[in-house]
């Protein structure tokens, strides 16, 4: 799909790419089922595909894909050292990484930047949110892909030295909607950091 494969962000901060770099197979998963890569488990959507990639980074970036509500849905989930520019705090740096993010972005054709929170029952996460409009063959098939990137900090951060972005990219019509995020609320609720991410060993999907 267009939409997807024009969602590539290469950048300083992350990569979350729509084509394989050095990935292994995707697996689909089946309900309840859990995966760990990066010392971080988590439970994926059923029936989404996980991928653990890598474009040369020490670190392997986890990406997800999979439909939600009839839209298409790309995530990408990874781990980014603690950032030297900023107070070693959550909300700083949440706040350096996203103005990175934007600095780093700059030439890309992204509106609607807005700085926000995402909650769940038992914590709230820092949020950047921004989208994209991509032209269709006639107006009435344009393309907006909503996009959230949302941090998730260890309870013990900053001991590790390590947070976890999550890019949620949201692709649909763009007389239509934007989707739930249910689904990225189950994800998270269900992601626990289990050891650093280096050297940490991929036990892959499957597990209980």
């Amino acid at each position: 799909m267009k939409a997807l494969c024009r969602c590539a962000l290469v950048l300083m901060l992350g990569t979350l790419a729509c084509k394989p770099l050095g990935s292994v197979a995707p697996s689909t998963q089946a309900a309840g089922t859990s995966c760990e890569y990066i010392g971080v488990r988590f439970v994926p959507p059923s029936g989404w595909s996980v991928k653990e990639e890598s474009d040369g980074e020490p670190l392997s970036r986890i990406t997800l894909h999979g439909s939600s509500g009839g839209h298409q849905v790309l995530a990408s989930l990874f781990a980014r050292e603690t950032l030297p520019s900023a107070e070693r705090t959550p909300s700083s740096q949440a706040h350096a990484y996203f103005q990175k993010f934007q600095v780093a972005t700059a030439s890309e054709p992204f509106t609607d930047f807005i700085e926000t929170t995402f909650e769940d029952a038992a914590r709230t996460y820092p949020a950047l949110g921004y989208r994209e409009r991509l032209p269709g063959p006639i107006p009435a098939m344009d393309v907006q892909q909503e996009t959230i990137v949302l941090l998730v900090f260890p309870s013990d951060f900053p001991t590790g030295g390590y947070f976890y972005p999550i890019f949620w990219t949201d692709s649909h019509l763009a007389s239509a909607p934007a989707g739930s995020l249910a689904e990225l609320q189950a994800l998270v609720q269900s992601l626990s950091v289990k050891s650093p991410p280096v050297g940490a060993t991929a036990k892959g999907c499957g597990l209980p």
